[in-house]
Parts: C-alpha cells; structure tokens; sequence
C-alpha cells in the first residue's frame, strides 16, 4: 500500500470553541468523493476506549472501514451462513482469529495507531480496514466525501485523512470549515 499526499484546496476557518463542529469534503487524486476516509483530529485521546462491532454478513466485512481510539476492543461476529477466519496484517496489528461458525464471536484490543488490513482466508474476496487513531475526534466519510466532526475543542488542530487507496495528509485547522481536501499520490 502506497502512501501518497493530500492537499488543501480551500479552508475557510474562524476560532474554534469546545464542542464546535468541523465539517469538510475530501477528494481523490483523480477528482472522485473520497468514500469511507478517516479524518481524525491528531492527539486529542482525552477518554476511555470503548469496543467496536466488525460484523460478518453475505461474505464481507460490516462495516468497510472503521476508525477506533487506541486501546479500543473490536468484536468480530459471525453472524454470516459459513464459517469465516478473520485475520490481519499491516502496522497497527498482526491476528489470526482461526476459523469460527454462525453465532460466535471473537475480539481483539487495538494498543498501537496505525492501519489494521482485514482479511478471511476461507473468503478471499473478504477484505476491510481499522484505523487505529490517537483521538477521540474521528469520523469516517460518507458516499459523497464528506465529513462532519462533533465536539472539536478549542484551538489549532492538526487535521488527518486516510483512504484505503493509500492517499493521506495532514493539515493544521484553525476552525470549524468547510474544509475541503484533495488526495495527491506522490
């Protein structure tokens, strides 16, 4: 997986107060929504990590991409008809789950940032991302790029997007938007 850039293309920002809203759209390299981003505001992991549901339904993984907080422990369900063996690779962490039927579950606690590939290795056309995230601050885009982030507190924020395809960035904030982003691969 390739790591690429993203640029700012416009940023209309004013102070922002505790519990302002950012709101933004991000953009591939080749001018399509960037579907299912993560944007995180970088470093603001204030309270306790919770769990998160990966579910496994018709052969795929529910939801495709998903953001946690450090310390965050996802659940992996099979609520599928067949038999899955969730596994992962890449930086944030490395699992085998080994195979398990309809009805059982198996978790995971996520202790380190980074991209976590999901895959099955009885489906090979199974495959999902977890960012894990230094924030509490986070959301995932919508079909159309966009994003809206609750609660921002005051002050400059450094503003992070990744898409699966690999485009990333970073950019300091200084309000509450709209915040418009397009991806750039080196």
């Amino acid at each position: 997986m390739k790591l690429g850039n993203m640029l700012i293309l416009c940023a209309l920002c004013v102070e922002l107060g505790f519990g302002d809203t950012l709101t933004g759209v991000v953009t591939l390299s080749n001018g399509r929504p960037a579907r299912n981003a993560v944007v995180y505001l970088s470093g603001h992991h204030v309270h306790s990590p919770g769990r998160a549901v990966v579910d496994q339904r018709n052969k795929a993984f529910i939801p495709h991409v998903s953001a946690v907080p450090i310390g965050t422990t996802v659940v992996f369900p099979n609520n599928d008809t067949v038999f899955h063996n969730v596994f992962a690779e890449y930086d944030a962490k490395r699992f085998d789950l080994g195979m398990y039927p309809r009805g059982a579950s198996r978790s995971v606690r996520f202790d380190k940032p980074g991209v976590v590939a999901l895959f099955c290795s009885v489906h090979s056309e199974m495959g999902a991302f977890i960012l894990v995230v230094d924030s509490d601050v986070y959301t995932v885009t919508d079909s159309s790029g966009a994003f809206r982030l609750d609660g921002v507190p005051k002050g400059t924020h450094s503003l992070k997007v990744w898409h699966e395809t690999g485009e990333v960035g970073s950019v300091s904030v200084v309000g509450r938007g709209p915040v418009r982003i397009q991806a750039r691969r080196p």
